[in-house]
Parts: structure tokens; sequence; C-alpha cells
């Protein structure tokens, strides 16, 4: 999997990947936060909150339940 997140300019940089991916909110399902992070999986690309993604980096792994629009 592959992270691409904005941890400098407060995620600016980010809005035209967010477009360009289609990403609008946290895909974790139940959550409807900003995004701050991508993910890209050969399954399926999604969208992740800061707290979900501090979440899964402190635990080092994550059960992802998503849902999308």
């Amino acid at each position: 999997m592959q992270i691409i997140r904005d941890g400098e300019l407060g995620g600016i940089a980010m809005i035209p990947l967010f477009s360009q991916y289609q990403i609008n909110r946290c895909n974790i399902k139940g959550c409807n936060e900003k995004p701050t992070t991508i993910c890209i999986h050969e399954q399926a690309n999604f969208g992740l909150c800061e707290k979900h993604f501090m979440e899964g980096k402190e635990a080092g792994t994550m059960k992802l339940q998503l849902e999308f629009d």
C-alpha cells in the first residue's frame, strides 16, 4: 500500500490529489471527517482522517471497515 500525505503544509497541497482520486471524506465506516491522507491499495483507493491515520500508525496495523459514497 502506498500512503500519500502532506505533513508540512497542513494538507493544502493535497487538495488536487483528493480531487483526482475522488476522495471527499475519511472512508472508515461511520466517519465523515475531512481526509488528510490518501491510501493507494491494489483493490481500492481511500481516504483517512488524521485521527484514523494516527490510530493505524500507533498500532502498526489496523483492520479496516471501509464505506464509499
